[in-house]
């Protein structure tokens, strides 16, 4: 009678535990898309960043330069995030 409500238990157990699992790596999968698309998106702002201003003219513009620089700093902070 005893190895009857353990096997039960066992059975229980594992079929939570099952749920619980799938749960997890269906959320594990989820979070690794989204860091691709923002691997991605950063990427990407990176290069367009690049080919704006490939003459360098905003950089050396006094009145644009500020927002350049600025720019940039938010790029870099972007960077550090990526997958490397």
């Amino acid at each position: 009678m005893a190895w009857i409500i353990s096997t039960t238990i066992l059975t229980m157990a594992c079929g939570v535990m099952f749920f619980v699992l799938r749960n997890l790596l269906k959320k594990n999968e989820f979070m690794e898309d989204f860091i691709s698309k923002q691997n991605d998106a950063i990427t990407e702002i990176s290069e367009r960043l690049k080919k704006i201003d490939e003459k360098g003219m905003f950089e050396g513009d006094d009145q644009i330069g500020w927002f350049w620089e600025a720019m940039k700093e938010i790029k870099e902070a972007l960077d550090e995030f990526k997958l490397r």
